[in-house]
């Protein structure tokens, strides 16, 4: 089983945010496009992903963004912030995946994937923008739980012949660590805003989410998204689709609203 001093040095292991991205975000935040841009221009491997990520169909600009002024002034701050914790998820993805099986290209995309569907959310909802981040941080649990269950590859089959149960309960298991514990802690290390955090751990569907609870819907949106495209076909042939233990109790006050959103029929 896994100890909590294995666990501590997983934690250890991943990275704080990088100087350039950490100025970048800085600047950001105090609203400095040009300031970020400068920063972000320190760093050609982030120039270079944010180039594929927004010049790709999903973000469909029409005329091809070429430097990081022309991306941030198109993204505005919130949007941009979101890019780069989803570059930071991928500074930190193995060259190879030891546990699940799938490729870098393949993980970009469920990131894209999810992205983009939450800040059609969060948009719909007319909610703050800085609440666009949490879907980048969630997908930096799968990077962290492939290097932790493949390190325990005999546990996780032992506990899978023993019973049903979904990734996240046998994470808990071998080590008393939850993926919505993880997910907070790494967002944590890498200064994401607290009610991002808090989104985050909220979403996972393991707590009462009271109407009176801030942002009770967007995690029950949030929680649906997850579950929704981690059940795409490339990622249950991956077997990531059981990173969540799936609560349609949780879910189940939005569920009609979260389909007209996403286009579900």
């Amino acid at each position: 089983m896994v100890t909590p001093k294995q666990i501590a040095e997983y934690i250890r292991q991943i990275p704080p945010l990088p100087e350039s991205l950490k100025k970048t975000i800085d600047a950001l935040e105090e609203g400095e496009l040009a300031k970020a841009a400068k920063a972000a221009e320190a760093d050609p491997a982030l120039i270079q992903y944010l180039k594929q990520v927004v010049n790709s169909a999903a973000y469909g600009f029409r005329n091809e963004l070429k430097d990081a002024s022309q991306i941030f002034s198109a993204l505005g701050v919130e949007r941009a912030k979101q890019l780069l914790y989803a570059y930071m998820v991928t500074l930190i993805a193995p060259k190879e995946w030891a546990f699940f099986t799938i490729d870098n290209q393949g993980f970009r995309q469920f990131q894209t994937d999810l992205m983009r569907q939450w800040e059609r959310i969060v948009r719909h909802e007319g909610a703050k923008e800085k609440y666009l981040s949490a879907a980048a941080i969630m997908s930096a649990g799968l990077v962290v739980a492939d290097a932790i269950f493949a390190d325990h590859a005999s546990d996780v089959a032992l506990l899978r012949e023993s019973g049903d149960y979904d990734l996240d309960t046998i994470l808990e298991r071998v080590s008393r660590l939850t993926f919505d514990r993880l997910v907070a802690t790494i967002a944590k290390k890498w200064e994401v805003d607290k009610d991002v955090t808090e989104l985050v751990a909220l979403a996972f569907g393991r707590e009462e989410c009271a109407p009176q609870i801030r942002f009770c819907k967007l995690a029950r949106m949030l929680h649906l998204l997850l579950f929704f495209e981690l059940s795409r076909p490339a990622m249950m042939d991956a077997g990531a689709n059981a990173f969540i233990s799936f609560n349609p109790e949780f879910s189940e006050p939005v569920l009609e609203e979260f389909q007209e959103i996403a286009g579900i029929e």
